[in-house]
């Protein structure tokens, strides 16, 4: 549900950014993927370091940085896929 509904928003949105609608759905669905992945990848390191959260500072979400981790494995990919074709 949630890459098909990132991707379609990404396409409603596409007249916003200098990509097609079919571009900006494929960034969209891109970028979702890897917020998910994100999401795995700092769950694996956090049970292969034995710790349940990140901090406290927000109680009951385990943390910042899991509220964060997606974004920071995302914004790369996504940086770097929109830098690609837009100079292209």
């Amino acid at each position: 549900g949630g890459l098909a509904a990132s991707s379609l928003l990404g396409a409603l949105l596409s007249f916003i950014t200098p990509f097609s609608p079919l571009q900006a759905s494929a960034v969209a669905f891109v970028a979702c993927t890897m917020g998910f992945l994100g999401g795995l990848v700092a769950s694996a390191i956090k049970r292969d370091q034995g710790v349940k959260d990140w901090g406290h500072l927000i109680e009951g979400h385990g943390g910042m940085l899991d509220r964060t981790d997606s974004l920071v494995f995302a914004a790369p990919i996504f940086f770097h896929i929109v830098r690609y074709f837009w100079t292209v």
